[in-house]
């Protein structure tokens, strides 16, 4: 973002992680992700970050992790696990962010959705309706659209074509409307 220091996002961040932290019980289960979950919603500088957070709690290893940061585990100097990366698309993470703005339109959706109308088609949807529908109508429309091509034979859908780049060959899938 323009003329915003996501550094001072990610330290007021962390500062609020540690305090929520330090507000728990001493022998309390610790949640990292609920912790962590806390401290972004008291975070109220603009911005965004990526964020790690791991901690021992006996023989387990427990971690709470946002964006393309993360952690290895080596046993006898081999490599036994290394955390997944989470982007959007290379180089482009998920972030924990401060920066929704009034007017902005939120388009949350199970896999049902997003297996059946790719990023750019609800755009267009946007782009057609978002300035003069209700929230209400484009959400109809949005899932109309989806159905729709969940039932096309001729649609490569999302999910046809994430599962052809993992060589898995949908022919053998029933599909349900």
């Amino acid at each position: 973002m323009k003329g915003i220091d996501s550094g001072i996002f990610a330290r007021e961040l962390m500062s609020n992680y540690l305090t929520a932290l330090r507000s728990l019980k001493p022998k309390g289960d610790v949640n990292l992700k609920k912790i962590l979950l806390k401290a972004h919603s008291k975070t109220v500088a603009l911005g965004s970050s990526t964020a790690c957070v791991v901690t021992l709690k006996r023989d387990r290893l427990c971690y709470a992790n946002v964006g393309d940061n993360g952690f290895m585990v080596f046993r006898g100097k081999r490599l036994v696990y290394r955390s997944p990366t989470q982007h959007n698309f290379f180089n482009y993470p998920f972030l924990l962010g401060n920066w929704v703005q009034r007017g902005d339109i939120v388009v949350a959706g199970t896999d049902g959705l997003f297996d059946n109308l790719f990023s750019s088609e609800i755009e267009e949807i946007l782009q057609e309706h978002g300035g003069r529908s209700y929230p209400q109508d484009l959400a109809w429309t949005i899932t109309t659209v989806a159905s729709m091509n969940s039932t096309s034979e001729d649609y490569d859908s999302p999910f046809a074509v994430a599962a052809e780049s993992e060589g898995i060959e949908l022919g053998l899938w029933v599909r349900k409307p």
